[in-house]
């Protein structure tokens, strides 16, 4: 399996000028920061997530190395290949709240651009909102398609530790696995995509509104 790299949103104080007009600034500064902070859950997990699809696609590699005299072994490392991926769901759900946390938190931004009286900013401001609300979204659809994979390959972990499993329906399943890790790596270069965009636009904004300031 592809190892899934997740972007995430860069952020940085604004550099604020004393004059009329910062509290604008100051205020996306602070709704960017708070929810950078309730984010932390979602990147802290994504190492754990990565070192236990290696894991168990090492696992996986070993069973199939392993002969029908060592049935044992091979019920041993199913179980041990399908815990861990129990584990990974439980993963999966933490970055899952920690972004909705973060989705909700960002929600700030609606009483900002409302109080703002200066259109252009506040166009700016609704530009930078969407673009943050299609990121949530393709996160979103990652979380989804990679719940799928996961339930996908603990169906296929199992499957090894059947005797009598033939090899023809195994290979069903394996394209399964397969298919559906395509549709992981589509979401996750999706939401990149997306967090790459956001990011631009934040930096262009802060930039503009600084420049104004100065």
């Amino acid at each position: 399996m592809k190892k899934l790299t997740i972007a995430t949103v860069l952020t940085g104080t604004l550099f604020l000028s004393a004059c009329s007009g910062a509290s604008t600034e100051e205020q996306l500064n602070e709704i960017l920061e708070t929810t950078f902070e309730e984010e932390a859950e979602y990147r802290d997990v994504q190492s754990e997530l990565q070192s236990r699809e290696q894991n168990e696609q090492e696992i996986f590699e070993s069973i199939m190395a392993l002969t029908k005299e060592q049935q044992a072994e091979v019920e041993e490392k199913s179980q041990e290949a399908i815990t861990s991926a129990d584990e990974r769901l439980e993963l999966l759900e933490t970055e899952r709240e920690s972004m909705q946390n973060a989705a909700e938190e960002f929600k700030e931004i609606d009483q900002l651009i409302e109080q703002t009286e200066d259109e252009t900013v506040q166009s700016d401001l609704e530009a930078l909102r969407d673009q943050m609300n299609q990121r949530f979204v393709k996160h979103a659809e990652f979380t989804d398609a990679y719940e799928t994979l996961i339930e996908r390959q603990k169906e296929l972990y199992a499957m090894v530790a059947e005797e009598d499993m033939d090899l023809a329906t195994l290979q069903d399943k394996t394209n399964e696995v397969n298919e559906q890790n395509e549709l992981v790596q589509e979401a996750v270069t999706a939401f990149n995509e997306q967090t790459e965009q956001f990011n631009e636009l934040k930096n262009e904004t802060t930039e503009k509104m600084n420049a104004e300031n100065d």
